[in-house]
């Protein structure tokens, strides 16, 4: 581990991540790695987002596409058991419901 993912340790991953999608070959990142990372990451949003006065910004300067976005947000509904009713009714929700 380089001094760099030390003081990142979303680094390494990150890095794992560029590779494997670069040389075609996402499934060398394992599944379960995704998930946990994923599920953590979705909670500290979900904490942060809870805790704060404005919404902070999903992913700073590193964007996703509109397909990386909806492949994403459909996986989680379907993960989550949610329809697209339910989804307006949290869409709409004041912060402090």
């Amino acid at each position: 581990m380089t001094e760099a993912d030390t003081a990142d340790p979303a680094a390494a991953f990150c890095a794992q991540v560029a590779d494997a999608i670069r040389q075609g070959r996402p499934d060398d990142v394992p599944d379960e790695t995704l998930q946990r990372v994923l599920s953590a990451a979705v909670k500290l949003y979900t904490a942060k987002w809870e805790e704060r006065a404005a919404e902070p910004s999903p992913f700073g300067d590193r964007p996703v596409n509109a397909t990386e976005a909806v492949t994403a947000i459909c996986a989680f509904m379907r993960a989550a058991d949610i329809n697209f009713f339910d989804l307006q009714m949290w869409y709409r929700r004041a912060r402090n419901e």
